[in-house]
């Protein structure tokens, strides 16, 4: 039941492992392992996932689609301002 309730959040908007882990009231880490295979489920019950990497506010870089929870430090730069990645359901 549980991993049905994050796709139907992610069929609304797009949103992040964060958000998601705030509004369920859970730990991110927990979140994310969950999401994985939902999302898994998702593509296989014909459903197209839009991922909008994590990305580096300062200088731009983007982090693979497959890192979903907020990764701590850009390798480029060392900055620590970084926009989540955004996941989204069609």
């Amino acid at each position: 039941m549980y991993r049905r309730d994050l796709i139907a959040l992610l069929s609304t908007e797009p949103r992040s492992v964060s958000s998601i882990a705030r509004q369920l009231g859970l730990a991110r880490g927990d979140v994310e392992e969950d999401m994985r295979h939902a999302l898994r489920s998702a593509r296989s019950a014909g459903h197209q996932v839009t991922i909008v990497p994590a990305m580096c506010r300062t200088c731009g870089f983007t982090f693979a689609e497959d890192r979903l929870a907020k990764p701590g430090k850009c390798p480029a730069c060392k900055g620590s301002r970084i926009i989540e990645a955004q996941i989204h359901l069609s």
